[in-house]
């Protein structure tokens, strides 16, 4: 259990240690990508969503190994997801998704490194999933 602890506490450490200038950098490169072809974007994000969901199957059915912090973040992100108690409620017009797209985001930034060593245990093309 203390292990366990352990691991969740350096989590966050890494996540404090994040490069805040890189993120906003990278945040504003995305965001001009996302002028260009907004739809290729969702597309990508969707795309990448069913690949966490194979690796977390995968992770359940202890065919595959993940760290920690991603198991969370998958759970935590899957658990916000089929929640009918959004932030944001998705029947509002315009904005009932933001909340969704945020969490999606966030998930997948964090997760972005295990999806690619899954893929390419798997043999998946990764520019087919935008992890190029």
């Amino acid at each position: 259990m203390k292990a366990q602890i352990e691991k969740v506490f350096s989590m966050f450490d890494a996540i404090r240690k994040i490069d805040i200038e890189g993120f906003l950098e990278d945040a504003r490169r995305k965001i001009d990508e996302l002028k260009e072809n907004p739809t290729q974007f969702a597309l990508t994000a969707v795309l990448q969503l069913k690949l966490a969901y194979e690796m977390f199957d995968c992770y359940l059915k202890k065919e595959y190994s993940l760290p920690w912090r991603t198991v969370i973040a998958v759970f935590g992100l899957f658990l916000y997801l089929i929640n009918p108690f959004d932030l944001v409620p998705d029947f509002l017009p315009g904005v009932g998704y933001l909340d969704d797209a945020l969490a999606v985001g966030l998930a997948l930034k964090l997760i972005r490194d295990d999806l690619r060593r899954f893929a390419i245990s798997r043999g998946i093309n990764l520019s087919e999933y935008g992890l190029d």
